[in-house]
Order: C-alpha cells, then structure tokens, then sequence
C-alpha cells in the first residue's frame, strides 16, 4: 500500500518544454477513457477527479485483480497504475498487459511511491511509457497522460523511454562494477556481489556457489538473505553440476544467462523454512573463459518474473561478476605461489644446510674414523713387520676390512645423493627396485605395478627427475591412500614423454583457489621438478575417486643423443 499525493514535487527530468505544452495536449485528449488503478481508495478519487475536470472518461480500479477485469470488459485508452497492491501487485498486471497483444499497445503510466533505480528500469523496462512517483504534481500528472494519449509523440514517448531505460542499465552496471574492481580479495568480490544484487533486485535471498577444483560440484561461497537461514537450508546450496542441470532443464553453463527453477524441487521435501516458502527463484550461470566459474541463486518470497530489460542487465552483471571471480581466483593462485615458493626456497636451503651437516656427520663418525683406524692398523703393521710378521700380517688384514667398511659407507652415502643404479641399469630397473623396496617395508598389503613402453634414452637429469617425482608420489599413495592398487606408468604419447601415478585409494580434494591443502610441499616441490625441464603437472583427484598424479615433458627437453 501507497501514500497518496501530498505536497506538490516535479518528477525529475522534467523539462520546461513539458510544462508549456499541458493544456494543448489536454486539450487533444479530451474524451479518451483512463484506467486508475490503485488500492487507496483517497489517492484513486483525487486522479480521478483531476482527469474528469478535463474531460476524460474515468473508471478506478482498486487492486490488481479488479483492474485486469476492467480492461478485459473494456479496453482503456490509458492506465495509471500503482504498484504496491494486494494479491495481484502493479508489475504482474504490468506483466499481465504487455503479453498479451490485444493490450500491449495499451499506454501505461506506472504511479508509485517505489523510487529506486531498479523499479524505474523494471517498469519502463517492462512497458511503461512513463514513470511517476508519489508524492507528485496533479498538473504534471496530467500532462503526462496528455502526451500518451497522442498518437503523434507515441514513437518520441517510447524513443525516450528506451533512453531512459538505457541510462539506469549503465547506471546499474557501472555501480556495481566499481564495487568489483575495488578489490581483488574473492570474498570482498563474493559480498559485493551478494549485497548489490540483494538490494538491487529487491531479492529474499542471493546466494553464491563456487565450483571445486574438478568442477563437477559447487560449494556455497557467500549469501545474503532477509530471514535467517537454517544449517540445512544452507546446505542444500552444496549441489552438484548433475543436479544444477536437471533443475535448468539442460545444462545453464554453454548457453548462459537467467534460469527460472522451482523452488520446490530445489529445496526438496526434507528442506523446510525459508526455502520452501520461496515463490520465484532463478539461477544465474557465471562464466568466464569459457569455464563455469560460479553460480547465483536469486529467490523471491512472491512470484516474479524479471523482464527483457532487467534479463539483460542480470547477463552483463554476471559477465563482470564472472571476470571479477576469475581474476580474483588467479590473484590469489599467484599469491598462494609466491608465498610457497618463498617458503619451498627457505625449505631448500634449510634442507642443503641439514644435508650437508648430515654428510659431514656421516663422514667424521663413519669413514673418517674408519680410515684413522685403517691408518693406526697400517702403522702397527708397518712396526711390527720384521719382528713379528704374523701380527703384521694380521693388522693388514684388518686395515683391509676397515677400508672395505669405509668404501660400504662412502657408497651408501653417495647412493643417498643420487641412487647409483640409475647410472648402472636406468630408469625402469631404480623404479622397480625401489617399489620392491616400498612393497616389502610397508605394513598393510598394497600392490604397485610398473608399466613402461618405448621409453627413449632420457638425459641425467630427466631421469633423476622423473625418479624423484615418481619416489615423492608413491610415498604420498604409501602414507595417505589407503589404497590397494596403484600402477607407475612411463610412456610416449603425442610427441610427449609422460609419468603418471594413479591408484585407487581415498582421494583427496586438490588445492584451489578456496580450498588449499596445508603445506603441499610435496604436490609443489613435483611440480617444481617437472617446471625444470620444461614440463608440466597436473593432478586430478577427488573424495572417494583416488588420485592421478601425470607429469608431461616435451620429447626434445628429456632425451639424449644416441
């Protein structure tokens, strides 16, 4: 329900070519039968009386339902119409007027005390040849009926509201596209995006959901409602792809734009409260790079149905909602980078510094005591000699056995550096001797097969590459699979020389843009190596679907001339 007309306030945008033109336009107008619509039976009886003191024909009609029966009994030649109405509001009757082609060409007047830009882009968008709001003139208000009435202005009225529907679109979009560029943090974007389009659009609820890293399920990322959600409620806005279709009636992400869904069907019968009393809900697909990089939800307590206008607008918002999004996701992969490779940097040089104490310590306790006691036995052996040759011959002996343990240990210690069966027999025999290795030492049973076709002559570093790579990952399968399978595939494919680890354990949800695994060293420090040699890495996974750790390197980096 509206106030009525108080005080007299020109409408903006009034021009003083308007004022000097009311009473011939009043003049041409007389006769012609008007439609008043509005529930206030005071506000009804003042337009009323002001047009019929000009000569108009007047009928009134006090709510939407009354005034839908009116013009189907007799067309008008004009209708002023209020919007905040019970049951049957302005915009359905709006609605209601403009499909139907018997009454399209029917000149409508919107009267409301609804003032923002989205309600004067709904009802000019919506077929409205003006736009008044209350309290307003009784003289401008006349003029404004006067010049409807004429066939001649007909195509100047519709040119300007066309004009003026254009100018609150870019209005609109320039808003909230200030709000996006402002920030890069994603949920800056994310609540940006939830508060404008809840106020814009008159909204009970918005809501956010992004995609999981395999984009095949999208999360809720930030909502905005006028009535408190349950915990259940809010859950049901972690939905599949599957079901995000089924509920569009084919997949919304290749054709884009506004969806209509039912709100039933969405929130199902379990779900009940705010959901379940929605009237209207609609799903706005984002994409950006031709990726799906998100989903809005727009949901009405009352029926709605948005117009070509505000359809239109709804698409170029989420065209830039989708840009803000993704270039906030890829600011925050390039901080997460940096941030790791800084601390991957501090690792590496914390680890050389522990490695080479560690060596020290190896070589002062082990082969350099070994070689003092080889030296102190070959003394003893020296002075002993010519007087006693059989202890001679047996301190020679010992120094022989202390040099023996010495080069053990040296071998060790270097095969700790660099595993010496990949210079002796290659690749695929240090792979199969480290998963013999792994399957012995590991305490539940687990089956890791090696599976290698064509594999060319790989330069040193590519195969200590891959071999570190490989090493890393099935540690990863031993420690955090719980798998029972897992298969090492080496191979030629496409020009590219690839490694894939897979098997078929718990999975895991990759690192992302939203969901970061803690300390993914291991998943960097592989990606590292396989960026060294001009490879790539790429690792799918999700819960309960194992995990497919494939690394690629170009055929011309990794292998060695014959």
């Amino acid at each position: 329900m509206e106030g009525g007309a108080r005080a007299p306030s020109l409408e903006k945008g009034m021009s003083a070519m308007e004022d000097a033109g009311i009473k011939r336009e009043e003049e041409e107008g007389e006769g012609a039968d008007v439609l008043v619509v509005d529930d206030e039976p005071d506000v009804a009886n003042l337009i009323a009386m002001n047009l019929e003191f000009e000569g108009y024909r007047v009928r009134k009609a006090h709510g939407g339902r009354q005034a839908l029966e009116e013009v189907a009994r007799k067309r008008p030649d004009c209708v002023l119409l209020d919007i905040m109405m019970p049951e049957v509001d302005g915009w359905e009757v709006l609605r209601r007027l403009k499909e139907e082609p018997e009454t399209a060409g029917i000149p409508v007047i919107v009267v409301t005390a609804r003032n923002t830009d989205m309600d004067y882009l709904k009802g000019l968008g919506g077929g409205a040849v003006d736009y008044i709001t209350k309290p307003f003139d009784t003289g401008i208000l006349k003029a404004h009926v006067a010049r409807a009435l004429q066939e001649r202005d007909r195509e100047l009225v519709e040119q300007a509201r066309e004009d003026r529907v254009r100018r609150l679109q870019l209005s609109a979009l320039r808003d909230i596209t200030e709000k996006l560029i402002s920030t890069l943090e994603i949920e800056d974007i994310l609540e940006a995006i939830a508060d404008r389009l809840l106020t814009l659009f008159d909204l009970d609820i918005c809501a956010l959901c992004l995609p999981d890293p395999t984009g095949r399920r999208f999360h809720l990322a930030s909502f905005r409602s006028r009535f408190p959600l349950s915990r259940r409620e809010e859950g049901a806005f972690d939905i599949t792809r599957d079901r995000i279709a089924a509920l569009a009636g084919g997949d919304p992400f290749p054709r884009g734009g506004l969806h209509a869904i039912s709100s039933g069907d969405f929130a199902g019968d379990e779900v009940a409260g705010v959901l379940s009393g929605l009237r209207s809900l609609h799903l706005l697909a984002l994409q950006a790079r031709e990726k799906p990089v998100g989903v809005i939800f727009l949901g009405h307590r009352e029926e709605v149905s948005f117009g070509e206008q505000e359809r239109e607008l709804l698409a170029a918002i989420g065209n830039q909602a989708a840009i803000a999004i993704e270039n906030a996701r890829l600011y925050d992969d390039l901080r997460y980078d940096e941030e790791v490779h800084r601390q991957l940097l501090q690792r590496v040089i914390t680890a050389q510094e522990d490695e080479r104490r560690r060596v020290a310590m190896e070589l002062h306790d082990g082969v350099i005591q070994n070689l003092v006691s080889a030296a102190f036995r070959l003394q003893l052996c020296s002075a002993r000699l010519e007087n006693d040759p059989e202890e001679a011959r047996r301190a020679l002996l010992e120094s022989r056995e202390i040099i023996d343990a010495g080069i053990a240990e040296m071998r060790r210690i270097i095969a700790g550096l660099r595993p010496s069966i990949l210079d002796d027999l290659g690749l695929s025999a240090a792979l199969q001797k480290y998963i013999m290795r792994l399957q012995e030492e590991t305490p539940f049973n687990i089956h890791i097969e090696l599976e290698e076709t064509g594999i060319p002559p790989l330069t040193t570093e590519a195969e200590t590459a891959l071999f570190r790579i490989s090493q890393e990952a099935l540690n990863n399968v031993v420690k955090h699979s719980r798998c029972r399978r897992a298969r090492v595939t080496i191979g030629v494919e496409d020009g590219e020389l690839f490694l894939r680890v897979e098997d078929d354990g718990v999975g895991f949800e990759p690192p992302g843009a939203q969901r970061r695994m803690a300390r993914s060293y291991g998943l960097v420090g592989m990606r590292e190596r396989a960026e060294s040699l001009g490879g790539t890495m790429a690792v799918e996974s999700a819960p309960g679907e194992g995990t497919s750790v494939e690394v690629r390197f170009p055929l011309y980096a990794v292998t060695r001339e014959e």
